[in-house]
């Protein structure tokens, strides 16, 4: 017969884990796009997300 494993703490949420979050307290929404996977790779080199955002930032809005 075997002996049963020792108990250890592996499993369920704990603290400190996960992402963290680009601005403390900001929550930021998921948006899928479909590109062509040379777009998708030229997304990464140019900064993927961060670089998104800050395009995003700069644009100026379209006159309603």
């Amino acid at each position: 017969m075997t002996e049963p494993k020792p108990k250890d703490n592996r499993g369920g949420p704990g603290r400190g884990q996960g992402r963290k979050a680009i601005v403390p307290g900001e929550h930021l929404a998921v948006v899928s796009i479909r590109t062509t996977h040379e777009q998708k790779e030229k997304l990464a080199r140019l900064g993927g997300g961060e670089w998104v955002r800050k395009k995003i930032d700069q644009a100026k809005e379209p006159q309603a």
